[in-house]
């Protein structure tokens, strides 16, 4: 895992094909392909969902992972830590009261994982929120 150290990235330029909506609704933009229920094999999806769309159209999507009984912190922050190195050129880790947060900024979004125990439950809560406007749907 890369290491890092405080401090924002410089955003990356769209690309010239691709087009960003002013006022996308959260329900017209598809998902990053990584953004799956399929990140943690062995979790269940116990929520997932979205914000609405702010005046730009940035919003913030989420899912809440429950891990069975028996799994460590290491089974929630390795396979998270390895996803987050493929989606962001700097991860950022952070511990703290029990808690591993593990985040970085992709193109246009900020990526963020915690993995904890929430009442007696591993949990994983993974999130990205729309730092600019999302590209409009197809």
């Amino acid at each position: 895992m890369k290491s890092a150290t405080p401090g924002a990235a410089p955003a990356a330029a769209p690309s010239e094909g691709q087009q960003f909506s002013s006022k996308a609704s959260a329900s017209t933009v598809p998902d990053p392909a990584w953004f799956s229920p399929a990140l943690l094999p062995g979790a269940t999806v116990t929520k997932k969902g979205r914000s609405p769309s702010d005046d730009q159209g940035r919003f913030t999507a989420q899912i809440l992972f429950a891990f069975p009984a028996g799994a460590s912190l290491d089974d929630c922050t390795d396979p998270l830590a390895a996803a987050l190195a493929k989606i962001v050129p700097t991860v950022q880790r952070e511990e703290k009261d029990g808690r591993v947060t593990l985040s970085g900024d992709a193109e246009g979004q900020r990526v963020m994982f915690i993995c904890g125990d929430a009442n007696g439950t591993l949990t994983a809560f993974v999130s990205y929120r729309w730092t600019q406007p999302p590209p409009a749907a197809p």
